[in-house]
Order: structure tokens, then C-alpha cells, then sequence
């Protein structure tokens, strides 16, 4: 584990950072400690996860957000931020790894940093930062 974890009161979700088997996310009940579920996605995440109700968000370092469900692990949404994206001011932008900081949600958004240097092996350097609605 690195960087961070969350909870919600009932669960503990740990981002696991090491490649291959044993990568992905664990969420440990709180009150036994014992593991309540695992995801698996391909690579191992380096940045601290956000849970909101009902939701688990975690970044891989290929530059892959990921949305969890907190009842049982399953993806519910995933979008892939390494490449390049049109931007409000014209400046050339393109995600990478993500890893360092993590997703960050307020005001009904979800706001996301893209492109973390990709000195753990990820995608590659970037400069952007995602801002995702429901709407």
C-alpha cells in the first residue's frame, strides 16, 4: 500500500501498488479486519483512492480511473486519461500515469490528475486534470 487509503464507516479500501499478482484494491471490514472484497484490474495503482457513497474511486498506473462499487468490488465505470484532450484554453494536454494524487470529488464532479511522471513504470508524463459530471 502507498499514498493512501479510504473508508466509509463500514469498509477500509486499501489501493495495493505492486504489479502482477497481488495488485489491485482491497476493502477489509472495519469492525473484523476481514477482506470483504478484491478487485483485480491489470495494473497496480500508486495513488490514494476517494469512496463516496456507494463508490470506490481508484486510478491504475496506466492512466486508467476506475469507479468500484463498495458493496461487492464490481467496476461500474472505467476511463482510460492517457491521451491527449481538447482543453478550455487551447494549451496541449495529454494524461499519463497516475500516480501521487489521487481523484478528488466535490461539488457534484469528479475532478481527476492526469499525466503523474512516469518514474513507476506507467504510461508516461502529462499535464491535465479531468473534470468529469453525471450530467
Amino acid at each position: 500500500m502507498q499514498w493512501g487509503s479510504a473508508a466509509d464507516g463500514r469498509l477500509a479500501y486499501f489501493p495495493l501498488t505492486r504489479g502482477g499478482e497481488g495488485a489491485g484494491l482491497a476493502a477489509l471490514d472495519l469492525g473484523s479486519g476481514e477482506l470483504a472484497w478484491r478487485a483485480d484490474p491489470t495494473v497496480s495503482s500508486s495513488a490514494p483512492a476517494t469512496v463516496i457513497p456507494g463508490v470506490l474511486f481508484s486510478t491504475a498506473s496506466n492512466g486508467v480511473i476506475y469507479a468500484y462499487s463498495t458493496v461487492d468490488g464490481h467496476v461500474l465505470w472505467k476511463f482510460d486519461t492517457a491521451r491527449e484532450f481538447p482543453t478550455v484554453n487551447g494549451v496541449r494536454a495529454k494524461g499519463g500515469n497516475m500516480g501521487g494524487s489521487g481523484p478528488v470529488v466535490a461539488g457534484g464532479m469528479l475532478f481527476v490528475p492526469s499525466g503523474d511522471a512516469d518514474q513507476f513504470g506507467g504510461s508516461g508524463r502529462g499535464n491535465v486534470l479531468l473534470a468529469f459530471s453525471p450530467n
